[in-house]
């Protein structure tokens, strides 16, 4: 802060002055905006993830209780078809299946 806070018209008035013009110059909706689209990417990535364990979770309690590959790739379809491709449950059946 050397010599900022002897600046002519005052450190403060300065810095407000700096935060009016960047919220007026419409930068501060950009970069909002450019935030909540990077939160919501890491929402849906975390979200995925869970479904993946939850899923991984099922075919194991599914495969512990005697039930097939084609057994486990219908329940996971039913209860994971919205989040997850159906190649993806296809992997998670085979991966535990092994």
């Amino acid at each position: 802060m050397n010599g900022i806070i002897n600046h002519p018209e005052g450190y403060i008035a300065s810095l407000q002055k700096d935060v009016d013009h960047y919220v007026n110059s419409g930068k501060w909706v950009e970069d909002m905006d450019k935030l909540e689209y990077k939160m919501n990417e890491v929402a849906k990535k975390a979200a995925k993830k869970a479904k993946v364990e939850d899923a991984k979770k099922l075919i194991l309690v599914i495969k512990q209780m005697g039930g097939t590959k084609d057994t486990a790739l219908q329940e996971l379809t039913n209860n994971y078809g919205d989040m997850l491709s159906h190649d993806e449950i296809v992997k998670l059946v085979h991966e535990v299946y092994q």
